[in-house]
């Protein structure tokens, strides 16, 4: 059987287009009453929020499409194929634009830093199968949209004082954001059905939660209830990620966080993080990043 042709996709470089992405790292385009109809792929070179206020929609990448409805935040990784179809009502929605790479994120209150990792992709080598899109719902439409248009506003008019308002309502999105997270959890993108999938969720979230921890593969194979040859083939085809892959990268990202959100010495913030070799921890770090963790922390200050 041959495969269905998919549309063409654009590569959209958006750092181009809007002045705020160099200057603050971030811009914000509102559409009050967005609808599309027509399957068109498209790519980002920059991290997308889609925050929709309203209305229904069917959001496909490849492979996978699924519905939201009602109020809520998508985070698209970077360089991923998708497209948003609405119905003919369309749909109220603002795109926030974030360029990771150059500008450092604000910093949080200590109980919100675990969960930036798990929200927003810090650095392209950590995309997986999960998390090439997540869902956050929202409760409350009107306290995400009260947010998003003073933001846009801010953005928009560049009345004096501008870049400290954009910058405060920014780090108000992203406190709300991982609010919510907390309580209602991150969602990840539709996965595959044959795998047990409950039990390697299990394991992939306890990782996510416990990274700092000491692990061998046959305990976690044993906390999924499968043998470790099998555990190891299933946990890879259902994340992309080999199980020690995951575990390093999940490290990394959680010491990215810590290393531009205090004065924690950074062999301190290796062994906060998991790695009991500050040698190794080095090593990995600067393959995945690309510079050494002091490099990173003083580039990202």
């Amino acid at each position: 059987m041959r495969k269905p042709v998919l549309p063409p996709q654009q590569l959209i470089q958006l750092r181009r287009r809007y002045a705020s992405l160099g200057e603050l790292g971030f811009a914000v385009e509102y559409f009050p009453n967005y609808i599309n109809r027509k399957m068109m792929f498209h790519m980002l070179d920059v991290v997308l929020l889609s925050c929709v206020i309203r209305g229904r929609r069917r959001h496909y990448m490849e492979g996978q499409s699924f519905v939201e409805v009602g109020p809520s935040v998508s985070v698209t990784h970077y360089g991923q194929r998708h497209c948003i179809l609405t119905e003919p009502a369309g749909i109220e929605i603002f795109n926030v634009y974030l360029d990771l790479q150059k500008h450092p994120l604000p910093i949080l209150p200590r109980e919100l830093q675990p969960v930036v990792p798990l929200l927003l992709p810090l650095h392209p080598r950590f995309v997986h199968h999960l998390n090439r899109i997540v869902r956050l719902p929202f409760a409350d439409a009107a306290e995400l949209g009260q947010l998003l248009i003073a933001l846009e506003r801010e953005l928009k008019q560049c009345s004096p004082g501008y870049r400290e308002a954009s910058e405060a309502l920014w780090k108000l999105l992203l406190i709300c954001c991982c609010r919510r997270a907390l309580k209602s959890g991150v969602h990840p993108a539709h996965t595959p059905t044959r795998l047990p999938q409950p039990r390697l969720e299990q394991v992939r979230q306890y990782l996510d939660q416990a990274y700092q921890e000491p692990h061998t593969l046959a305990g976690l194979a044993r906390r999924a209830g499968l043998g470790r040859t099998y555990f190891c083939r299933a946990f890879r085809s259902y994340t992309g990620k080999t199980v020690f892959t995951y575990l390093i990268e999940r490290r990394v990202a959680a010491a990215m966080v810590r290393l531009r959100s205090g004065d924690e010495k950074v062999l301190a913030v290796g062994l906060n993080c998991g790695f009991r070799d500050p040698a190794y921890f080095n090593r990995k770090f600067r393959k995945i990043v690309g510079m050494t963790p002091t490099t990173y922390r003083a580039a990202a200050r």
